[in-house]
């Protein structure tokens, strides 16, 4: 299960990492947002460095995010650093993640790989916006949303897959399919229950939903490798 653990981070850190930059290039944020939001980037290389260990590519995305890191101020600052470094790690990881992709047997399996940039990257961004004390409070309503379209597009890519695995493989593979999917939806749940409730969302909530939908796509991921 590590391994498969390690082989979902490449797409949640590019997701992450894409819409913090998105953030940092176009978002209307203070100096000390700014600043707040550099300082959760260590998150991001520290599991960069941790996913090298099966995809060493990895190493030169996570190098970027740390030359960046140590560019750029973690206190109030309107200076945005070079934000090229974070154009072309992203660029990088984006073309290694598709050719991975493209490796894979079953089509249905690379789909579901780069629907976990939108699921799994847009869960750890709004964990990170939080912890940073962002204010752009769009992105409280915007990035969950983005996970439920990108959880049903998930759940769709099942399908095909569950078409072509052998069939010795089949009632296993079913079982652990629909936990995994009940999982998938208890963390949907959580991650947007302050929308449901119409209340200030919590970072608690979030790290929850984050450890929960990372089991989930992670145990997508093991079924996925011991059935092709």
């Amino acid at each position: 299960m590590l391994h498969s653990l390690l082989l979902v981070l490449p797409p949640m850190l590019l997701g992450a990492q894409l819409i913090l930059t998105l953030v940092l290039v176009k978002g209307d944020i203070c100096p000390g947002q700014r600043g707040r939001i550099h300082k959760v980037l260590p998150a991001i290389g520290v599991l960069w460095l941790a996913s090298a260990t099966v995809q060493l590519g990895s190493l030169l995305v996570a190098g970027g995010i740390f030359y960046f890191y140590s560019k750029v101020q973690t206190k109030k600052t309107r200076k945005e650093g070079p934000l090229w470094v974070l154009h072309a790690t992203s660029a990088y990881a984006l073309v290694l993640l598709l050719w991975n992709a493209l490796q894979l047997p079953l089509w249905s399996v690379g789909v579901s790989s780069i629907l976990n940039v939108v699921l799994l990257g847009a869960m750890f961004a709004h964990l990170l916006l939080t912890l940073a004390r962002t204010r752009l409070q769009a992105f409280h309503r915007i990035l969950p949303v983005a996970g439920i379209l990108a959880a049903m597009a998930v759940v769709l890519c099942v399908v095909p897959y569950a078409l072509q695995i052998p069939q010795q493989s089949v009632a296993q593979a079913t079982h652990h399919i629909l936990t995994y999917f009940a999982l998938l939806v208890l963390a949907i749940i959580i991650w947007a229950w302050h929308i449901f409730t119409a209340k200030t969302v919590m970072k608690t909530q979030l790290a929850v939903a984050q450890v929960v939908l990372l089991i989930s796509m992670t145990g997508f991921e093991h079924v996925y490798l011991s059935t092709l």
